[in-house]
């Protein structure tokens, strides 16, 4: 029985042996889309044994005695594909899917080098339509500058046609191309000092019966790599590990390959690579001659390698490495690198992290940047455990401000217990999953482990070493382990090779790669992979990467230099499970959730739908997950329909943020309490291997205050805007709420103020309030707002009383609200406003004051100053506490004209002065002489009677 183990081994062995043969398939762009009736399939088979191909009666091809031939099909379907070979053991026979899809046109896409141009000016694309089994060599290999004959000649039926492409950004603009006279059209896109990503796509017109594929194009601008110094030396892998490749967090086309023979890194997703060296500076060079390195992380402005249990950092501008004083020296055991970019998350003012380092006891946090001067340290501590546990691997969580990290608990004479433990960076807290206690003790396997969570509203994580990997869906709700068919793991399904990458794309698609190359495939969510066909000899270096435009590419390093060949899943995946049990439970799956982050503000709602059509009896519907569902009210409705056993269930998600504000005890408290980031996803119930999923499932809705989002008084409609033509203003004291013993000067600042809105002094003014994000016009203000004069002036009013506005109590007023010493921008807001149109108990008030609070649709304006013309500065703000989280206030000016002082009428004031002052003077003069006279008679006739 002691043999027995042996001699199976050594047939795995020989098997191993015997099969080398290996044989691709691709189309001549390498294009998934391009498998039709239309496009050649060539066909390669690498071994020394090959006699001829086996092929269907329905396709031809030009030499079935060649390695490398060329295939074309009529009639679609699976066509099974295999090479007759004249060794004993057959080679694996491929079902190739050609579809007889109506798109077999391409767009091509360039950007022309402009000499005269800088990095970030905006930059020219010329696209025009292809036939790929007609084009030019230079259009196939992406060199061609002006369309070949052929290609002109179909642009232009095309365009005569009513054709036109659209370019649409990463950002959602769109730039429209316009149509040259040399065969193509030209669109200008805002430049990148980095790359330019975006899709093309045109009108539904066709040209023989055939239409143009929508596609996306990446251009990158790497900055020219400067040579490497005399004593730079190179960083490699220990001897015989397997390639370990890294990517930027947000910046997929920067990756690092690492591998035993030395470093290649990356500025442009691998169209072009360089080898990676680092000046030792101070450090001194292994006997060796090159530093072995365990890991590595890219962050924005360098990378930092784990060699041996320390920290070394290679700065992007100088490149030597160095011991930074900021990062650990010793006791390092491990970090992970964020592998899904949390740009798109939409929390304010806090920066998440993007590296995990645990060392010894501590667990630490850091951000994308090392170099930041006005950061103190670059690591955070989050976590610290006592000597009893050890760190056996992290990682970031479903939701991009989690993380999670997985513990050994060892007690003497007890066996050790793994727990896994999860961490929230905006809530700091931590919290113990229940993951590993689902699993007796025998059944855990063994370290080292490798862990990913994957992108959901729910926590889902898979976790596995060199032989198996289990899962953990739905905040541990579901669990198990994932295995092949007929086989206990893995590895045992792979001749004994260990796991040696793990690969997810947005579709939901795993492919679990083997140290012999031998690829497994399963859906996420799935507990069952299936194997693929072999794609790769099993002694070549091979690793998985997935570029920015979701494509699994396949980096080969060689003697000869790194290759990097595109790898057709979709087509593998449909051509190993071709009449196996993995159906789909449904036909089609969609829906309208396509953005990865939303906000919503009070009042605000929005409505996404999803369709899935399933055959009749499945009982297939749509779930619509969520991690803070009491931030949202979710109002869901379903129609359904069934047709011909095909049943269609139409959702319409409506989605709103329902509090009322009004009359809160703690407003404040309140809106802390109901606003935060929820995660919506959207999934089937059901799902299996085969189906075909969309790439988008997951959004992030911001409940709460939009970034950048404020209002604005608009120009009332044909009202003058008047810019500088101001300097300064005086206001009188005796205008003034506050009394001054001073007239009052007022330095106009047109930055802050904007423009004058000049209006007749009889005139009634209502300001018209707009929402703005940005720049972007959102919509008109309905809620009631407040003005109030900035500098103090109160002669102005409002033109109408509570009663006028039908108030059922007295309402708020400035004299009411400015009490205890409070300012006029803190005394008077949505935290303390009472509306005046609910009836309350007690004393019905003052109705016949004036109503100073204003509304788009009331009646209430205010006016201005009838004795003198003034330049007023007011303050609005909006009041209303159920319109929005955001403090929405805003500044805007008024001036009036109309009132007319004559131009003598100081003189005529004087005059009048000075002829009443005169008047006076001779009345008092005629009043004397009349006087003295009197008593010269009096004393005349006294005289004349003695």
């Amino acid at each position: 029985m002691r043999g027995l183990p042996f001699f199976l081994a050594v047939l795995v062995l020989l098997k191993i042996e015997i099969i080398v043969g290996v044989w691709r398939y691709n189309n001549i762009l390498e294009d998934e889309n391009l498998f039709t009736l239309h496009n050649a399939v060539f066909l390669k088979y690498d071994g020394s044994d090959f006699v001829e191909w086996e092929y269907p009666e329905c396709c031809n091809v030009n030499n079935k005695s060649s390695p490398n031939a060329i295939m074309k099909c009529t009639s679609p379907g699976f066509q099974m594909v295999k090479p007759l070979v004249s060794s004993p053991e057959e080679e694996e026979a491929r079902y190739l899917f050609i579809s007889d899809s109506f798109f077999s046109f391409i767009w091509y896409a360039v950007v022309p080098i402009d000499r005269g141009s800088t990095e970030t000016s905006a930059k020219k694309v010329r696209m025009w339509i292809i036939d790929p089994e007609q084009a030019y060599p230079a259009e196939i290999n992406n060199t061609a500058l002006v369309p070949s004959t052929q290609s002109r000649y179909i642009t232009k039926h095309f365009y005569n046609n009513g054709q036109y492409p659209v370019i649409k950004l990463k950002s959602k603009q769109t730039h429209l191309g316009h149509f040259q006279k040399d065969g193509y059209w030209e669109a200008v896109i805002p430049g990148d000092e980095r790359f330019n990503d975006f899709h093309i796509y045109g009108q539904p017109i066709s040209f023989q019966h055939r239409f143009v594929i929508d596609g996306q194009h990446t251009f990158y601008w790497p900055e020219p790599a400067e040579p490497n110094g005399e004593r730079e030396v190179s960083l490699r892998l220990a001897p015989g590990s397997p390639l370990s490749l890294v990517w930027g967090t947000c910046e997929l086309y920067r990756g690092l390959l690492l591998s035993d023979t030395g470093a290649l890194i990356t500025k442009n997703a691998f169209l072009t690579s360089e080898e990676l060296m680092v000046d030792p500076g101070t450090l001194p060079v292994p006997p060796e001659g090159y530093f072995t390195v365990d890991q590595a992380a890219l962050l924005e402005d360098g990378i930092i390698f784990r060699i041996d249990d320390a920290l070394y950092w290679r700065d992007n501008q100088d490149r030597v490495l160095t011991e930074h004083p900021q990062l650990p020296t010793s006791g390092v055991m491990g970090i992970y690198q964020r592998t899904c970019c949390a740009s798109n998350y939409p929390v304010q003012d806090v920066e998440l992290s993007s590296l995990i380092v645990w060392k010894d006891n501590l667990l630490l946090v850091g951000p994308k940047q090392l170099k930041n001067p006005g950061r103190e340290n670059f690591l955070k501590i989050v976590l610290k455990v006592p000597p009893r546990v050890t760190y056996l691997t992290a990682s970031f969580g479903s939701h991009p401000a989690s993380l999670a990290t997985l513990v050994m608990y060892s007690v003497p004479g007890a066996i050790p217990r793994n727990f896994l433990t999860s961490y929230n960076e905006l809530v700091p807290s931590w919290i113990t999953s229940t993951f590993m206690t689902k699993f007796k003790l025998k059944d855990i396997p063994k370290g080292p482990f490798e862990m990913r969570f994957l992108e959901s509203a729910d926590a889902s994580l898979l976790l596995w070493n060199k032989e198996t990997i289990l899962y953990s869906f739905h905040n541990d709700n579901e669990w198990g382990e994932i295995r092949p068919f007929n086989a206990s793991h893995l590895s045992a399904a792979a001749f004994g090779s260990k796991i040696h990458q793990v690969a997810l794309d947005h579709s939901w698609n795993m492919l679990v790669k083997m140290e012999n190359n031998i690829l497994f495939y399963c859906k996420v969510g799935m507990h069952e992979v299936v194997r693929l066909h072999k794609w790769m000899e099993p002694d070549s270096r091979m690793v998985l990467y997935l570029n920015q435009k979701e494509q699994i590419n396949m980096l080969t390093l060689t003697p000869e230099g790194l290759h990097v060949q595109k790898y057709p899943m979709m087509m593998e995946t449909k051509s190993a499970m071709k009449g196996s049990y993995h159906d789909c439970p449904f036909i089609s799956f969609e829906h309208s959730m396509n953005t990865i982050s939303y906000n919503m503000d009070k009042g605000d709602q929005m409505v996404q739908w999803a369709q899935i059509v399933y055959p009749e009896g499945k009982g297939v519907h749509v779930k619509f997950l969520s991690n803070n569902a009491d931030l949202l009210y979710i109002e869901q409705k379903s129609h359904f329909e069934g047709v011909n056993s095909v049943d269609t269930v139409n959702t319409t998600f409506i989605i709103s943020q329902k509090v009322d504000y009004s009359d809160a005890t703690s407003y404040t408290q309140l809106t802390k309490k109901t606003s935060g980031i929820v995660t919506l996803e959207l999934v089937p119930n059901q799902i299996g291997n085969t189906c075909n999923l969309p790439m988008s499932r997951i959004s992030h809705f911001n409940v709460g205050c939009p970034p950048n989002r404020h209002i604005r008084v608009a120009r009332p409609w044909g009202m003058p805007c008047e810019m500088h033509s101001l300097t300064n203003y005086t206001i009188l004291r005796s205008v003034l709420r506050d009394p001054q013993q001073d007239d009052i000067v007022v330095y106009y600042d047109w930055e802050k103020f904007g423009c004058l809105l000049k209006t007749h002094y009889k005139n009634q003014f209502l300001p018209s309030i707009d929402l703005y994000d940005g720049d972007s016009y959102v919509r008109n203000v309905d809620a009631n707002f407040i003005v109030w004069d900035r500098f103090g002036r109160k002669d102005y009013s409002f033109n109408a009383t509570m009663r006028q506005v039908a108030c059922l109590r007295e309402s708020q007023t400035w004299i009411s609200m400015l009490t205890g010493g409070k300012s006029l921008e803190e005394a008077w807001g949505p935290e303390n406003y009472r509306t005046c149109f609910k009836v309350s108990p007690g004393k019905l008030g003052n109705l016949d004051q004036p109503y100073e609070i204003m509304n788009r649709s009331s009646k209430n304006f205010l006016t201005f100053s009838q004795v003198d013309s003034a330049t007023y500065v007011f303050n609005v703000k909006i009041l209303d506490p159920n319109y929005s989280f955001c403090d929405l206030h805003a500044v805007f000016a008024v001036q009036t004209y109309g009132i007319t002082i004559p131009k003598y009428q100081h003189l005529t004031t004087y005059v009048a002065i000075v002829f009443t002052l005169f008047s006076l003077c001779i009345l008092g003069y005629s009043y004397c002489r009349y006087v003295t006279i009197f008593r010269n008679l009096l004393a005349t006739k006294r005289h004349k009677y003695e």
